[in-house]
């Protein structure tokens, strides 16, 4: 469709571009953080935030749509994010500037106490933008053109080239994951990250592996900052986001490391590098700050080391659902080509069938991810029950790292390179990436039809799901079993019909199949557990007749239950509903995202860089 003329076409971009002004305002207010200093009161509940929230996507998404099939061009960025971030920063500090007692004192007499506080406080903000602004010239291409200069061949040459291509071509995303590089070619010592939520044990377990309660644990969010545990000397070196370092004795660490000594890390932490002489040889165990927390920067820094090592060890809790934060996690691993191994941690917690079962659905919900099959699992324990997985754990893999690490270390490095190859690849060659829209295209009309007659039987479905709880308690009398764990699980799963037609429908043509962008993203359905199975009695046989304990007598039973089930079976519908409108703005953003995850044809220079990466360091 090309119809319109030149003035009706700048028209339409400019209308969309101010609707597309207040959909970012309602994206504003809706998030779950909104700023202090917002004029508006945060009187919207969570679900009604993340229900508008996908809205404003799915709008989004739809005119993008319309200017796809109007054949308008998309106006093209003309302001550099970096450039408005800085003047921003700058700017900030210059306001914090005019915070002195004699700034103040032009407002009236000022007490000396409050005007030296205000100052101090003013300072230390102050400060805090510095870091930011630090930060910024990290990711500074000239700063990194500067760290990649006199890295040694083939390596070296590889990511000059690549940085080059990436500046020539517009391809920002590879940046980070050349930096990363950058800091791994000619290092020998294999890095093991160990990333995981909040309390799934990673400094437990990396105490356990260098036979030394070197790192602090505790039950509350411990780890506020990345730390590095090394062979060597005991000791520890602080480094902070001003350029400072400063050595310390171990026994000071939770001063540095944990967020309640260093709550959002105020003291400006950027990383602790530590050392004893039990850990493996040549190998670095880095312990991350746990995703899924609201401990401050922690979990954006998790994320932001996924590309540093050179193994990821991806910590899951026993029992504890597959989340959003694992996917992202061994998905961030997969598309930056680093290694990755899941542990399934506190198994001890579970008989050894729950074992089986807990790894086997773990390994399930992984298959697929980046494409081809998921990462190996394996169970572990800290506890001397479990000192024989821990013991299988080292001899399999941190035995054979440490016995062959500059091997390792190369390998590892040579695959990062192809990866970044292909990514480049993939941005230079954007025919290889689906039309924009072309997702949301196909699926919104029927995948909308279908979430909306789901949520809508979802909602109506409490005689349904006591029917099947009747028979569940029936049959656990019948059987002489738990018949209060029966109507629970009867009940939680009366709403797996809705969910997995939702999850097919908003997976499009592809089906959701292994490897294809819809299949990548699998984002996990909220969780149906109202309160009030909490307090569920307890189910015991009537006196009467085995014969008679049937479903009719065992819905006598439940009829409490039919009003608070059905009022929460009401609410979680409009959770759903969110979440398979969220699904269908996924599939969108997941096949741009991962466009480069497929063959990509190299030629060229591309061709010529990804042999030249096999080639001996030797060579001449």
């Amino acid at each position: 469709m090309n119809d319109l003329s030149g003035p009706q076409r700048r028209h339409v971009i400019a209308s969309f571009g101010e609707v597309d002004r207040l959909l970012q305002a309602v994206e504003r207010v809706g998030r779950a953080s909104p700023s202090p200093f917002s004029m508006e009161r945060p009187d919207l509940a969570p679900d009604e935030a993340r229900l508008l929230l996908s809205f404003v996507e799915l709008a989004r998404n739809r005119l993008l749509a319309a200017m796809d099939r109007l054949a308008i061009p998309r106006p093209a960025p003309t302001v550099s994010a970096r450039w408005s971030i800085e003047t921003s920063l700058r700017f900030a500090e210059i306001a914090l500037s005019e915070l002195t007692p004699e700034s103040l004192a032009g407002y009236g007499a000022v007490d000396g106490p409050a005007g030296d506080e205000v100052h101090a406080l003013a300072e230390d903000l102050r400060a805090l933008i510095r870091r930011g602004a630090a930060l910024l010239r990290g990711l500074d291409p000239e700063e990194l053109g500067r760290r990649l200069a006199g890295l040694p061949e083939p390596a070296g040459g590889v990511l000059r080239a690549l940085e080059r291509l990436s500046r020539e071509h517009g391809i920002p995303d590879t940046r980070a994951l050349i930096g990363a590089a950058a800091e791994r070619a000619g290092a020998s010592a294999v890095e093991v990250g160990v990333f995981g939520r909040v309390g799934a044990g990673k400094s437990s377990l990396i105490n356990a592996m260098v036979g030394t309660p070197v790192l602090p644990v505790g039950a509350t969010p411990v780890t506020a900052v990345p730390v590095v545990l090394g062979r060597g000397e005991a000791g520890a070196m602080v480094s902070f986001y001003d350029g400072g370092a400063r050595a310390v004795a171990l026994e000071d660490l939770p001063l540095y490391v944990t967020e309640e000594h260093n709550p959002q890390n105020r003291r400006g932490v950027r990383a602790v590098v530590t050392a004893v002489p039990t850990a493996p040889h040549g190998v670095r165990l880095l312990d991350t700050p746990g995703v899924g927390s609201l401990a401050g920067s922690g979990p954006a820094q998790a994320f932001a080391w996924l590309p540093r090592c050179d193994l990821g060890l991806v910590l899951i809790q026993a029992g504890s659902p597959v989340g959003r934060e694992e996917l992202a996690l061994v998905s961030g691993l997969a598309h930056a080509g680093i290694a990755c191994r899941v542990l399934l941690s506190k198994v001890d917690l579970l008989s050894d069938i729950e074992r089986e079962r807990a790894v086997a659905y773990v390994g399930d919900e992984l298959n697929g991810i980046q494409g081809g099959a998921g990462p190996a699992v394996r169970a572990v324990s800290t506890r001397p029950e479990g000192v024989a997985d821990l013991d299988a754990f080292r001899r399999d893999v941190l035995e054979p790292l440490a016995r062959d690490h500059a091997r390792v270390a190369q390998e590892a490095l040579r695959a990062r390179l192809h990866r970044l190859v292909a990514l480049t690849a993939a941005g230079i060659q954007p025919a290889h990436a689906p039309e924009v829209g072309t997702a949301a295209a196909r699926t919104p009309i029927t995948g909308a039809a279908v979430i909306e007659r789901e949520t809508r039987r979802l909602a109506r479905s409490a005689p349904e799901a006591m029917r099947a709880a009747a028979q569940a308690l029936a049959e656990a009398w019948e059987r002489g079993a738990d018949a209060t764990l029966a109507v629970r699980d009867a009940l939680l799963t009366s709403t797996a019909g809705a969910l997995t037609a939702i999850r097919a429908a908003t997976s499009g043509e592809t089906g959701g199949a292994p490897g294809s962008p819809s299949g990548l993203a699998r984002r996990l359905p909220p969780l149906f557990d109202p309160e009030f199975l909490d307090r569920l009695p307890t189910f015991t046989p009537p006196r009467i007749g085995r014969r008679v304990r049937g479903p009719a007598v065992a819905a006598r039973e439940l009829r409490p239950l039919a009003a608070p089930l059905g009022q929460a079976l009401g609410r979680y519908a409009e959770r759903v509903r969110a979440w398979g409108l969220s699904l269908l703005d996924e599939a969108t953003a997941a096949e741009r995202e991962f466009a480069g995850t497929a063959p990509v044809a190299l030629g060229g220079e591309l061709a010529r860089l990804d042999a030249l990466i096999d080639r001996p360091t030797d060579d001449p």
